[in-house]
């Protein structure tokens, strides 16, 4: 049933998006108006301004309430953005997302290097996948990115197909390893993007450092994978040119990770990450309640764990 209803999901919005992108802003815009008129239909309004004021600390009101809505905003032109990329084609998302860097990546991978790159929930985030359209003529390649499943069935099924629209593969986290282990036995080089600015769960942290002004909890997974392998890990900075154009410039952070100390992979994601998020403050996804979990309340979780199940 999932499927069935999956499907005609798609459908419809595949209609839906053969509307002109202007004309689809028009709906953003409406949308953004009323959400202005009446305060209660922003979404996670709390949350953001929570994120926001504690983020930066140093801003005065006059700036975090229009911070607040350019991201309303932008969040809004965003949904619009991916209803239009169900029925957009190659030459439309290479024109509306720039991507520079990718050839460097694509030397490495004939070379025979495999990488990872990191980015954050920055701007239009889903358009990324479509870097796997300069990798057609790379021999024995595979590009993918980590995949967390919904849980709506229908949902899932629809975003996992959206997501793999370019060519990627849609990898689970539980997978990941496997899955690469299986490249590297069969000589196959890979490009993995890992969006890691979620908030882990207390069993999944092993590093609580600051980000934005406060002590945060970070995922340390890509790091101790990419160590492992010995791979390349690159950072994806997105940025926005104007409303519906996009720019992902892609430099590499460390080209081999294997014997560098712990740590050091995932605080220099994290200082790139917040000098990205700091020039353009808007294009974060401040609705996502990052910081819900405290340190003191970590503390408190270890205190009750017995200590051989202890992270880290």
């Amino acid at each position: 049933m999932a499927k069935i209803l999956s499907s005609i999901l798609y459908g419809i919005i595949w209609v839906v998006s053969l509307l002109p992108l202007c004309v689809l802003y028009l709906f953003a815009d409406i949308l953004w108006l009323v959400m202005y008129i009446c305060p209660p239909l922003r979404y996670r309004k709390k949350i953001v301004r929570k994120n926001l004021s504690n983020s930066f600390p140093d801003k005065d009101l006059k700036w975090l309430r229009r911070t607040e809505r350019r991201f309303y905003y932008q969040f809004l032109c965003q949904i619009v953005e991916g209803i239009k990329t169900v029925s957009v084609g190659e030459r439309w998302i290479k024109r509306h997302m720039e991507i520079t860097g990718c050839e460097k990546i694509v030397e490495q991978a004939r070379n025979g290097r495999s990488g990872f790159g990191y980015l954050g929930h920055v701007g239009n985030w889903e358009w990324i996948p479509s870097m796997m359209l300069y990798f057609k003529d790379v021999d024995n390649f595979m590009g993918g990115q980590v995949y967390h499943k919904l849980e709506n069935r229908t949902m899932d099924l629809f975003m996992y197909k959206l997501r793999s629209k370019f060519g990627t593969e849609n990898i689970q986290m539980e997978h990941i390893m496997r899955r690469l282990l299986e490249c590297r036995n069969s000589g196959k080089t890979f490009f993995i993007g890992m969006i890691a600015d979620q908030v882990p769960l207390y069993w999944n942290t092993h590093l609580w450092t600051p980000f934005l002004s406060q002590n945060t909890p970070v995922f340390t997974g890509t790091e101790r994978i990419s160590r492992k392998l010995d791979a390349q890990v690159w950072y994806m900075n997105i940025s926005r040119k104007r409303r519906g154009y996009y720019r992902c410039d892609i430099t590499m952070m460390f080209d081999h990770t294997k014997e560098l100390p712990e740590f050091t992979v995932t605080k220099e994601y994290l200082r790139l990450l917040e000098e990205n998020i700091r020039n353009c403050p808007e294009l974060w996804l401040w609705t996502h309640n990052r910081w819900k979990r405290s340190y003191e309340g970590y503390q408190e979780w270890l205190k009750n764990l017995p200590k051989t199940n202890r992270p880290g």
